[in-house]
């Protein structure tokens, strides 16, 4: 399978969100229930949400790996974990929650610009009848990392009645045109811009890393 195409076979992963989702709207509706008790049990729910609220500074470790011949690295929290998926250059998933992250790209004497590869992807994307898209919830807009520009696109789907927010990062680098694919629960991208913003301005070539160094 071409890996400028298997981003459209995102079943599983959807799958694992879409129970995630579910216990997502569980755990509020029990939320919603703890509203109607005392007094008392209200205010003390009240603290621990406050305490939970606070925000905890998020660890990142440094993760290897390559795109044909070109060697890249990013930074990941580390509490997720780094596995070998057929098709991805790089997958990265929250041990405890259904969050990932996948990376691959093709060279760029394969297609004309960056314009040009973006714009196939996402006409794979678009295409697929088994990825139902919300319509409304399309947006791309330029992005620019702290090494690389391109753009963002961003999607809301829906598996197993639960909304899964996918964000397709397309980067040109110096070698290759990339996608980082970031997948998880609405609240998920709510909850971590900061950390989303550090792991995509951490993604580098060792080649440019290296000139930096110098």
């Amino acid at each position: 399978m071409k890996k400028w195409v298997v981003f459209v076979v995102l079943g599983a992963i959807l799958a694992g969100c879409g129970s995630g989702g579910a216990k997502e709207a569980s755990i509020s509706e029990s939320s919603k229930e703890k509203s109607t008790e005392t007094t008392s049990s209200t205010k003390q729910s009240t603290a621990k949400t406050k305490a939970s609220s606070v925000k905890k500074k998020v660890a990142f470790k440094a993760a290897d790996f390559q795109i044909e011949e070109a060697a890249y690295q990013i930074k990941i929290p580390d509490t997720w974990e780094v596995t070998s998926e057929e098709g991805f250059d790089f997958y990265a998933s929250d041990e405890n929650n259904p969050e990932v992250i996948m990376i691959y790209g093709m060279k760029k004497t394969d297609f004309e610009g960056i314009d040009a590869f973006k714009n196939a992807m996402i006409g794979q994307i678009t295409s697929d009848e088994d990825v139902q898209i919300k319509e409304e919830s399309r947006k791309e807009v330029p992005y620019q990392t702290a090494h690389y520009s391109g753009y963002l696109y961003t999607i809301t789907t829906v598996s197993d009645g639960a909304n899964v927010g996918i964000q397709y990062y397309f980067l040109e680098t110096e070698a290759d045109f990339v996608v980082v694919n970031i997948v998880g629960l609405p609240s998920f991208y709510d909850r971590n811009a900061e950390a989303i913003t550090e792991m995509m301005n951490s993604f580098v070539s060792v080649e440019q890393m290296n000139t930096q160094n110098l």
